[in-house]
């Protein structure tokens, strides 16, 4: 049987076996007939339809399977780069590595952090550094925690994310507002930080978070930055990958099956725009659309699929004719017919799904399901049908 792998709007996986599924994909071609000279003329306005229907057999995970553990929620901030790509490409931000930001530029400035805990009630208050650029010693108080961050002198990333990891690691990282489920008061009880290369610079300019709590409830909307950043803000990814245990019953996936179909709410944007993927690292993106919108309401939307296949074209070993396994794409829009065949789909079957990436995987929602189960057997029988769709608008 074929695994195929559903994907939820907050990134989990919801693996359901696949006996054999049907693809259906059809171009729109209006035919006029033309008196007299009997002929038939057609235009094509490239306009196709498409669907998967796919026979799913929904039976007990492998409990003792180490893919079914509970994962980190991680987030980053990459001081090498700015968040605005409005020239195409992601500009170095301070001015000590060829930037136009200096320290005196976000003084009083802050971002904020929400930790597993503090993140499931608008009571607890989340985690805020301050940038003070008239010193470079570091301090902390207390309800709400703020850690303020000397940077006078940070001219660099690398300079930047040193002192925020410096204060955060020691004693203006310590606060008696509880982090964490377990009591933790301490950042370092909430997570790990490790410094790293940045998308413009060797150094180590990128801080990467690691929640020490395991879960989706680690998943957020933060790091945030204040509004007054604007320009000067700092290219950074929000807190995602974190899932719970997953090892589930048949019955608990047909739930879980009914409740992304039968009730689930997008309240957003996923996917591609016209004109090119909706990706900050894209410059001929139209619209930077949230992917991983990590909320109650919206988490359980279904907005893509990972369907495998066996290649010989794109494997190491294709003169030997041995297979390895991709997951098929629909590449749409103005794209050259060599970036969407086989030869171009060379990601690994086992790469993370991104909407807003043609080549991760195919975007889209299941817009029909039916099962149906024998009394006495532990699996469930029917067939999902799901829709390919690059821009998805939602309420």
């Amino acid at each position: 049987m074929t695994k195929v792998r559903l994907i939820r709007n907050d990134g989990e996986v919801l693996e359901v076996d696949v006996t054999g599924y049907s693809m259906n994909i059809t171009r729109s071609v209006p035919i006029l007939n033309v008196p007299v000279l009997g002929e038939r003329y057609g235009v094509d306005m490239n306009m196709v339809s498409a669907d998967f229907r796919l026979s799913v057999i929904l039976a007990d995970d492998d409990c003792t399977a180490s893919n079914t553990e509970a994962t980190s929620a991680v987030g980053s901030i990459d001081f090498s780069a700015l968040k605005d790509n409005s020239g195409g490409s992601h500009a170095i931000m301070m001015t000590g590595d060829g930037g136009a930001t200096d320290p005196a530029d976000i003084n009083g400035y802050f971002f904020e952090i929400e930790t597993a805990y503090t993140g499931q009630n608008t009571t607890r208050k989340p985690v805020r550094v301050v940038f003070d650029s008239s010193t470079a010693s570091h301090s902390a108080v207390n309800n709400p925690p703020i850690t303020t961050v000397g940077i006078s002198g940070a001219t660099t990333g690398a300079l930047i994310a040193s002192r925020i990891k410096t204060a955060l690691e020691g004693a203006a990282g310590q606060y008696t507002d509880q982090l964490t489920t377990g009591g933790g008061t301490n950042f370092v009880d909430a997570f790990t930080i490790t410094a790293g290369v940045g998308k413009n610079l060797s150094s180590n300019c990128k801080l990467t978070f690691t929640a020490t709590e395991k879960g989706k409830e680690g998943n957020n909307e933060t790091p945030s930055f204040s509004t007054n950043f604007g320009k000067n803000t700092p290219f950074f990814e929000t807190f995602g990958g974190g899932k719970d245990r997953t090892c589930k019953s048949a019955g608990d996936k047909l739930q879980d099956l009914i409740a992304y179909v039968g009730n689930a709410s997008l309240a957003g944007v996923s996917g591609r725009a016209i004109g090119g993927p909706a990706n900050p690292d894209d410059p001929k993106a139209l619209i930077e659309a949230d992917i991983s919108l990590a909320t109650r309401q919206t988490a359980d939307y279904i907005v893509g699929m990972q369907l495998p296949y066996n290649s010989i074209v794109t494997s190491p070993n294709a003169a030997t004719e041995d297979y390895v396994e991709r997951n098929f794409i629909i590449v749409t829009g103005r794209s050259n017919a060599d970036e969407q065949d086989s030869h171009a789909n060379t990601l690994s079957v086992s790469t993370l799904f991104d909407p807003t990436n043609p080549f991760t995987g195919i975007a889209g929602t299941v817009v029909a399901m039916g099962f149906s189960y024998n009394a006495g057997e532990n699996v469930y029988e029917g067939d999902l049908t799901f829709q390919p769709i690059d821009f998805i608008v939602g309420t």
